[in-house]
């Protein structure tokens, strides 16, 4: 293909400043139908106007690309940078070189400006992924299904947090709208934007624990009620709780998860040990007696201030 076919525009999207260990992925998107030839070699075809390479090498690279019945649209060099992934879009009728923190191209959604980066997440709990289409679709994430929450969103609980494949697909003939990997922060709610030109963008990130109504994350305790049937001493986990003697006593604040819990009688001096499991933000009623032990009569969700 000859020179005399300028590229249209080209301009570059570092999606990641981390530098290129396996090769630089690099998708190129056209505004019509294409095919797209890097350095000539064939990649793949992500859509009608979108083709992926990856494990390209950093450098100076020829990109020819053509349309419909071989029409010429682009063809000429670009510097790939020594980045994690780069976008090339074939545009309008000048080069324009877009750098992280720049302004972007006329028509570009907000949902879709560059963000200042999110300090990235040390969590290693899982999260919960929500995907929005522009159209009506399906979609994947990691190959697996998740909750449809209408036409063009989908939900994913307990995601694993590190680099996701989301994809997208829809329509009459059920045709990929879109496809891209996403790096999901541990213990966050993320919100992820699939559009029709193939893109895939994280737009929102907020920690998962944050995100829950004051209510939810004041229920992560729990509280139970101990009733004796003569006046005894209780102890969790080798600690007297509450005064001597007494015959019903709440126990406050309680952390989920197994407990060690002793009664001791005031008359007759007998000692009743049992181990109690605690489910998050609940109520458990206990019944102790000499003849039975430790008893839970009752277990309820905690609601309200009694």
């Amino acid at each position: 293909m000859s020179l005399r076919w300028p590229l249209l525009s080209l301009s570059l999207l570092v999606s990641a400043p981390a530098l290129a260990v396996d090769g630089v992925a690099v998708r190129v998107r056209c505004t019509e139908k294409c095919t797209v030839v890097l350095d000539g070699k064939n990649g793949v075809r992500v859509n009608d106007t979108t083709w992926e390479f990856k494990g390209i090498t950093p450098g100076s690279l020829r990109i020819d690309a053509t349309g419909v019945l071989s029409r010429p649209l682009a063809g000429s060099f670009v510097v790939i940078p020594d980045v994690a992934t780069a976008d090339v879009f074939l545009a309008s009728n000048k080069r324009i070189i877009i750098e992280p923190g720049s302004s972007t191209m006329p028509g570009t959604p907000d949902w879709a400006e560059p963000k200042p980066p999110t300090p990235a997440s040390t969590s290693k709990a899982p999260s919960v992924a929500t995907v929005k289409c522009q159209d009506d679709c399906t979609v994947l994430l990691d190959g697996k299904r998740g909750l449809r929450r209408d036409n063009r969103t989908w939900e994913f609980r307990d995601v694993a947090p590190g680099q996701r494949r989301v994809e997208g697909s829809g329509g009459v003939f059920n045709r990929r709208q879109f496809v891209g990997y996403v790096e999901v922060p541990g213990g966050s709610e993320v919100t992820i934007q699939g559009d029709s030109k193939g893109r895939v963008t994280l737009t929102d990130q907020k920690d998962l624990e944050a995100a829950k109504p004051p209510e939810a994350r004041a229920a992560t305790t729990s509280r139970v009620h101990v009733r004796c049937t003569k006046p005894c001493t209780v102890m969790m986990d080798g600690q007297r709780r509450g005064t001597s003697n007494a015959t019903n006593l709440s126990l406050r604040d309680v952390p989920p998860g197994e407990h060690a819990l002793e009664v001791d009688f005031t008359v007759g001096g007998k000692l009743r040990r049992s181990t109690l499991a605690v489910p998050a933000g609940h109520e458990l009623f206990v019944t102790a007696s000499e003849e039975h032990g430790l008893q839970v009569t009752n277990t309820k969700p905690l609601t309200g201030t009694p």
